[in-house]
């Protein structure tokens, strides 16, 4: 789906690495000149990728088309184009409606029956379009879902929000980016860890403010810069992760990952869930994705980071190399190994748990 976004931007990855490179004639220094730098980088894993590279990475497209070039006047041509082909390719293949509403219109008739007809076709200050935003929350009785959304069957699509008037801090937040959709005020989703193991989302607007309808951040000093941006794709990648989790259901866990492939925990749980189902029958998609997270992630930047989730995360990269020995030994692929042996006695001296694995598996 990111080619819809690349086609209508100008943007062709002709060779094929997954990004748009400078001097390539791939279209970076075109895109930069008519709609501004796009190039300043993304935030995954609490580090931040890309930043002046002399590469568009698709988090750096996506997010800047969302925040800078929808809605524009002089970009109308391209913001119809991308908002009619997207929304026609996820309903043509029966995608979840995470940030629209379905054909039937189910959020805009829920909507319009507490705002009255007519109140997108207003022009309004934020201050205005946010106290809209609370009304119609407040109208539609919305609550909060308790509990770990996994063990609750995970999120519900927008249309079920409405229906079923309860939603997560995700759920909540899918709306708030439809609904200021609708009054052409540009946003994204953005996130950030409150505690070691609580994880909040939010709307922000292009302006940086932030829109929290139930105020779950307030007490916990989240600044400015802890907001990390989550396009609608990279939203589509977590709703799929959610699910197959609460489903047990591999494709919803590779269906994740196409969608929010820079994330640690996503690849994770897809290569958790290929070794614990069979790493011998599965090792070939293991070593992928293990080598693709190597590529991809700079270990020092992610295990020198500083937020409250860091040990989770220090554990997550920690299991990700050890299900990566494993699978490169059962493989016989000794260079693998011992690459992945290096990474472990170099970031995981002295951890107990590592050297039996290392001590386990290094005769093959």
């Amino acid at each position: 789906m990111s080619h819809i976004y690349l086609n209508n931007l100008g943007l062709a990855d002709t060779n094929n690495n997954g990004v748009i490179d400078w001097g390539a004639t791939e279209g970076y220094e075109g895109f930069i000149a008519k709609y501004g730098n796009a190039d300043i980088g993304f935030h995954a894993n609490f580090v931040l990728y890309g930043e002046a590279n002399g590469k568009l990475e698709e988090p750096e497209i996506i997010n800047y088309y969302y925040l800078t070039i929808r809605f524009k006047p002089e970009f109308e041509e391209e913001t119809t184009a991308i908002e009619s082909e997207v929304s026609a390719y996820i309903y043509a293949n029966n995608m979840p409606l995470v940030w629209l509403d379905d054909e039937q219109g189910t959020v805009m008739n829920a909507v319009n029956r507490v705002l009255g007809e007519g109140w997108d076709r207003q022009e309004l200050t934020e201050n205005e379009a946010i106290a809209l935003h609370n009304r119609a929350l407040r109208g539609m009785h919305i609550i909060g879902r308790m509990g770990e959304p996994s063990n609750n069957g995970g999120y519900n699509t927008l249309p079920e929000f409405v229906t079923r008037r309860a939603g997560y801090c995700f759920e909540t937040s899918q709306f708030g980016f439809w609904f200021f959709s609708k009054l052409k005020i540009n946003s994204v989703l953005a996130d950030a860890d409150l505690t070691s193991s609580k994880y909040h989302e939010v709307v922000k607007l292009s302006s940086g403010r932030i829109v929290d309808y139930f105020n779950s951040s307030a007490g916990y000093n989240v600044t400015a810069d802890r907001w990390h941006n989550a396009n609608p794709l990279q939203t589509l990648g977590f709703y799929y992760r959610t699910k197959g989790d609460a489903l047990i259901d591999r494709i919803m866990l590779e269906q994740a990952v196409l969608y929010d492939k820079y994330s640690i925990d996503t690849v994770g749980r897809l290569m958790n869930f290929y070794f614990n189902s069979s790493a011998d029958y599965y090792a070939a998609g293991i070593i992928e994705l293990c080598e693709y997270f190597l590529a991809k992630n700079d270990i020092d930047k992610i295990l020198t980071a500083r937020h409250p989730g860091a040990s989770i995360t220090k554990t997550q990269v920690k299991v990700i190399l050890i299900m990566s020995l494993v699978t490169y030994s059962i493989s016989g692929n000794r260079a693998g190994f011992n690459n992945i042996e290096a990474l472990l006695g170099n970031y995981y001296r002295g951890d107990n748990e590592v050297r039996r694995y290392v001590e386990d598996y290094r005769y093959f």
